[in-house]
């Protein structure tokens, strides 16, 4: 069993701050299962120390998990394809996605993370920052005039 949980361990990026995407099912047993590891940049790590500050903490974690978000649902079918092929979640009616920072010391604990270190990936709609309206309405109104 150790060798098994071993080969879904990730390498660990010794500069970047690297993520643990989870899932679980919005029913029924409220426990959360890593899906994917993904690493982040330079704003990535930024984010992540603004985590430790009260002053910073709420807009770090907002603008992550937009960002994460994003990422998420840019790739929606694959990734909910990957969800639902876990055995725990194939009965789920709905599931849920959220995210932690992956703990460089303790790495494993991303089997079995405290609630309270997952962030919930918010709606779609909640993803979208004012940038990506504003360049939404610039792509309409390029369209409107046949640009």
């Amino acid at each position: 069993m150790q060798q098994q949980v071993e080969q879904f361990m990730p390498p660990i990026d010794p500069d970047n701050e690297q993520f643990v995407i989870h899932v679980r099912s919005k029913r029924g047993i409220k426990a959360w299962y890593p899906l994917n590891v993904v690493t982040g940049g330079s704003a990535a790590n930024t984010l992540v120390k603004g985590l430790d500050n009260d002053m910073s903490k709420e807009m770090a974690q907002k603008s992550l998990s937009q960002n994460i978000g994003k990422a998420i649902y840019k790739d929606m079918a694959a990734i909910d394809k990957v969800a639902r092929s876990m055995p725990m979640l194939k009965q789920a009616k709905e599931i849920e996605y959220g995210f932690s920072v992956l703990d460089k010391e303790n790495p494993r604990s991303m089997f079995s993370p405290a609630n309270d270190k997952v962030w919930l990936i918010p709606s779609e709609e909640e993803c979208e920052t004012p940038a990506d309206k504003f360049q939404e309405m610039g792509d309409n109104m390029k369209k409107m005039f046949g640009q």
